[in-house]
């Protein structure tokens, strides 16, 4: 049955995991609801062989799914699965082919199909269990794959459904989206083609570097804030305790993101400005200083907290074919 069919039936179930650089992050949605008793943190052996990442994959799968029929009473068949996963850039999303390289992560599947090699694995492990037929047709659930930054974004814009929102995650690097009615858009409005600002210059910069925590931590050495081992914590830390010096670095990061922000604001007119991600969570440190410089462009500001639940309700988007993803441009 197809993943739009059993979602209008009511019948699906889907396994959602984050794949992060260390850990793989893993839930249950039953009829796009989460269950917060079904949630899973396992190693994700990103720095290891194919088979060693794929395997790890597979394994999850069959906890959650064994987990599931064992809480829903279920004991033959696998209640509709669909399963999606959240992996970082750059990817292939559609077609499942890996594109990360020099990231320290997930290097050994460059160029490599992850999708028909997932498939495959589930299908290997259900050939050898033949006393277990649900997981032949566990093997042949739709699989699916997309940017762990978009699918939160998709997840927060169910919250509204009607608004124009640019959604930033900041940690490592800045994830980005532009939503409109619960749709990623590209190429129109000042959005670049690609969806993302993470590519984009500013200041002869990528933005990628100057706004995640490689770009705070650059911030600090440049106004000889920080000694060498100081974290973006540290100087967040710092900076709510009074530290001038440290309460400075946010105060221009704060500055220098909603200057970087204002073109795109003005061009696309977002309802809400959307943050998530660890940066975020010391946005009481930024958050003046970025309004101040978007003026006179304005978008109310929305924290949003669990990035990983979020991202796990993008993933259900993925097959939702009423709220479907599909990006657009003019």
């Amino acid at each position: 049955m197809e993943p739009g069919v059993l979602l209008q039936t009511g019948l699906m179930t889907t396994i959602a995991i984050d794949a992060g650089g260390t850990y793989l992050k893993a839930g249950v949605l039953k009829n796009g609801i989460l269950l917060p008793e079904l949630s899973f943190i396992r190693p994700s052996y990103s720095n290891g062989t194919p088979e060693q990442i794929v395997g790890g994959l597979a394994d999850l799968i069959l906890e959650l799914s064994t987990a599931y029929r064992a809480q829903q009473g279920i004991e033959e068949h696998p209640a509709g699965f669909v399963i999606g996963l959240a992996f970082p850039g750059p990817f292939e999303y559609e077609s499942g082919i890996s594109r990360i390289r020099g990231l320290n992560k997930y290097e050994s599947i460059y160029g490599l199909n992850l999708q028909a090699l997932l498939r495959d694995e589930l299908t290997r492990r259900a050939e050898l269990n033949s006393s277990m037929p649900w997981l032949s047709e566990l093997a042949m659930a739709p699989i699916r794959l997309g940017n762990d930054a978009v699918l939160f974004s998709l997840g927060v814009s169910r919250l509204f459904p009607e608004d124009k929102m640019l959604c930033l995650t900041l940690g490592t690097g800045l994830g980005s989206t532009f939503i409109e009615k619960r749709k990623v858009v590209t190429g129109r409005s000042g959005v670049p083609a690609t969806g993302m600002l993470y590519e984009e210059k500013f200041d002869g910069e990528r933005i990628d570097d100057v706004f995640g925590s490689r770009g705070i931590l650059s911030l600090g050495d440049s106004l000889q804030v920080r000694s060498s081992d100081d974290s973006v914590q540290n100087l967040a830390v710092a900076a709510q305790s009074g530290d001038p010096s440290a309460i400075q670095v946010w105060k221009i990061y704060g500055q220098r993101l909603g200057h970087m922000l204002r073109p795109y604001v003005a061009a696309f007119q977002p309802d809400k400005l959307v943050l998530g991600g660890q940066i975020a969570k010391s946005r009481d440190l930024f958050a003046d200083s970025l309004l101040s410089a978007l003026k006179p462009e304005q978008a109310e500001l929305y924290y949003e907290n669990d990035v990983l639940g979020q991202v796990f309700y993008g993933i259900h988007q993925l097959f939702d074919t009423i709220h479907n993803i599909k990006e657009f441009s003019e």
